[in-house]
């Protein structure tokens, strides 16, 4: 997968002031399963990033696409 998916996974959530724990406790997962998806360690499927979508309040669409600059002020 694209490894800005899992950047935007992590800055979406830091962004919703969700934690880790959280999440990961969402998922059915372990803490330091869900950050190794968050690092990019490890590959996800399409069914995890649906329910990773659904628990960060997203789209799927929204995390592929997602621009964090969006969020600053770029006019200086």
């Amino acid at each position: 997968m694209d490894p800005i998916v899992y950047k935007n996974i992590k800055k979406i959530r830091e962004l919703k002031n969700l934690t880790r724990e959280y999440v990961a406790d969402e998922l059915k997962m372990s803490t330091s399963g869900y950050g190794k998806i968050e690092r990019g360690e490890v590959d996800i499927t399409i069914s995890k990033l649906v329910k990773i979508a659904k628990v960060l309040g997203v789209s799927i669409e929204f995390i592929f696409k997602f621009d964090v600059s969006a969020f600053f002020n770029q006019s200086n």
